[in-house]
């Protein structure tokens, strides 16, 4: 196709802002063909901002016609990720979806599995991944640059939130609502981030709050542990409820250390050698194996993210470009945050991947316990 014609799912904080993108022309090759919005406020502003464009009033309305639009940018609560993403496979439409893919990995799969069926393409919107600092620090992982990674610890708790936000819609920071809180939230982001510079880990080790700072059901607050077979540790810490934040990821490896501050600054501590050679060579019991500390170029995209992933999506359509972050991705994502819950409910490490039917059954059970106490 020469066009990719979208239509949008959902007309709130994210999908106004995808509109406006659409129609100021910020995609190439794609054009904003209409917008579902459920409310009456809503609509009326669609008409004035954007008066050539086609209003659905809900998801099935959207696909009941099938005519008029190539792919579907789902941007609607958790739970109906999974369904409207069926609706659109079987309306032969591709898909672009905002985080998180569904709340389970294992509903998530199921979507995955038809989508390749199918024949329709299903992407991420996990646009942290543009972030020029990741996508750097991504290069010089994979380049070898710190050699053997062994350790890295990531503190990411940049998101204070007080009881206003939880208590500004009545489904939001709940188990029956958003299915969960930081995790399956604010978090979806950086466990992205954590599996595509790491990969899976082979387990984890989840401590995790709920309602540590605000009332709330669901969880604001987790220092998780990532264990993998090859000998490599992960710390991934988060809350909602600290203020200041602080963005920061460092990684240490044979050859030194990177730190990643606010995924734009990279730094560089370079070991003389590498510890493996040090540890050959060196005769001092207390020998001291020095550095050289540098800054790393960072590639530069600040505030092009969004565009970024969405202009991806549309070249894979177009052109066949490899997609970056396909919707197998988000059942990573998923599978990392549903694995770091039910190790938290069981008290123990879990191995991934897990019972995930065991998964759903106590993530119900965690709905229906919220909803007796209200």
């Amino acid at each position: 196709m020469n066009t990719v014609r979208a239509v949008i799912i959902g007309y709130g904080g994210m999908g106004k802002k995808y509109a406006r993108m659409l129609a100021a022309g910020e995609v190439n090759g794609m054009v904003l063909a209409g917008i579902c919005c459920r409310n009456a406020n809503g609509q009326e502003e669609i008409k004035n901002l954007y008066p050539d464009v086609k209003i659905y009033d809900d998801a099935d309305a959207v696909f009941a016609s099938g005519d008029g639009f190539d792919a579907a940018v789902i941007v609607t609560p958790h739970d109906t990720h999974v369904p409207i993403g069926m609706m659109a496979v079987q309306a032969g439409k591709h898909i672009l979806m905002d985080k998180p893919l569904g709340i389970s990995a294992k509903e998530a799969q199921v979507l995955v599995t038809e989508a390749k069926k199918s024949g329709i393409r299903l992407g991420m919107i996990f646009n942290t991944r543009m972030k020029g600092g990741f996508l750097s620090a991504g290069e010089f992982l994979k380049g070898g640059g710190l050699g053997k990674i062994t350790r890295a610890v990531w503190v990411c708790n940049t998101w204070y939130r007080t009881s206003v936000y939880h208590s500004s819609a009545a489904w939001r920071s709940t188990w029956s609502g958003e299915h969960g809180g930081l995790l399956i939230n604010q978090c979806q982001h950086y466990l992205d981030i954590w599996q595509w510079l790491f990969g899976m880990p082979d387990e984890v080790y989840a401590s995790i709050d709920y309602g540590k700072y605000n009332p709330i059901a669901v969880d604001d607050s987790f220092d998780l542990q990532f264990f993998y077979k090859n000998g490599f540790r992960g710390t991934l810490i988060s809350s909602t409820g600290e203020n200041p934040g602080t963005n920061r990821l460092e990684v240490w490896g044979s050859k030194g250390r990177l730190t990643i501050s606010d995924g734009t600054e990279l730094i560089f501590d370079e070991n003389a050698v590498t510890t493996e050679e040090f540890d050959r060579t060196n005769k001092d019991p207390f020998g001291k194996l020095e550095y050289i500390r540098r800054p790393l170029a960072a590639k530069n995209h600040e505030g092009q993210e969004y565009s970024m992933i969405f202009q991806n999506f549309s070249d894979h359509l177009r052109s066949g470009e490899a997609l970056m972050a396909p919707g197998e991705d988000g059942i990573c994502t998923l599978m990392m945050a549903n694995g770091a819950y039910l190790s938290s409910w069981l008290e123990k490490k879990i191995s991934y991947p897990f019972d995930q039917d065991l998964y759903e059954k106590l993530l119900a059970q965690h709905a229906e316990d919220e909803k007796a106490l209200t």
